[in-house]
């Protein structure tokens, strides 16, 4: 199972709200993304996706692996939204000065309404 040279996205299949939002990424995405729970997938299914991975990094945020990278959280919704229509764009505007700080902060505060938003 190496996912290394595929666009993958690992996210938190047991939300409701982020399982909506990952299948929507992938109906509007440019190029084809596979999506993954990482409650589907073992410890050494993750390590032989990227060395680098472990249960605990997939439950505090989610990952994006493109090339062999691995991009996490606010930096891996980054780098995927240069795959979705529209959003591709505009994207930009995520490098300039201090939105990476207002992005992880946004993406904190996701993390403990998610519940509530399913």
């Amino acid at each position: 199972m190496n996912n290394t040279a595929k666009n993958l996205l690992i996210y938190d299949g047991n939300c409701g709200f982020c399982t909506v939002l990952a299948q929507s990424l992938k109906k509007n995405s440019v190029k084809p993304i596979e999506i993954l729970s990482f409650h589907t997938l073992s410890e050494l299914d993750l390590k032989k996706i990227h060395n680098q991975l472990t249960i605990e990094i997939c439950k505090g945020e989610v990952q994006w692996i493109q090339n062999g990278n691995r991009y996490p959280g606010f930096f891996g919704v980054r780098v995927l939204l240069w795959n979705i229509k529209f959003f591709r764009f505009f994207v930009w505007i995520l490098y300039l000065p201090l939105v990476p700080f207002l992005g992880m902060f946004a993406l904190y505060v996701l993390k403990k309404i998610r519940i509530r938003l399913s």
